[in-house]
């Protein structure tokens, strides 16, 4: 699918044509299917991660998801979300350590407390 139309079939889910440019470069990871990053810690290096995903689907089709850390394996995870949520977590990577981008704090919120909650409540 092209650019464009991938850009108009997620604009509706993710802040529609206000964030264009964010979602221009976010659909770009996505088809990369892989973000090397590293979150943050104060009075610390952080923690480098690498976040993969299966191939690129449409706003609502559900995406699998990984994310592993090199230096904490044991803190590795799966799970899987609707498509525009990584879309929009990935519009919102800042925050660089060194030449790495962070995902947003609902992204970790999210992955290391919410979805836990979610399946506990299962």
């Amino acid at each position: 699918m092209s650019d464009d139309a991938l850009q108009v079939l997620f604009a509706p889910y993710c802040g529609g044509l206000a964030r264009s440019d964010a979602l221009r470069d976010a659909l770009k990871l996505l088809q990369g299917r892989r973000l090397e990053g590293c979150r943050p810690v104060a009075g610390a290096d952080g923690h480098e991660f690498v976040l993969s995903w299966s191939d690129e689907r449409a706003p609502l089709d559900v995406i699998q998801c990984q994310i592993f850390f090199p230096t904490q394996q044991d803190a590795s995870r799966q799970f899987s979300l609707p498509t525009h949520q990584l879309v929009s977590w990935l519009m919102d990577c800042s925050a660089f350590v060194g030449t790495k981008p962070d995902l947003p704090d609902a992204f970790w919120s999210w992955v290391l407390v919410e979805q836990n909650d979610a399946v506990a409540d299962a």
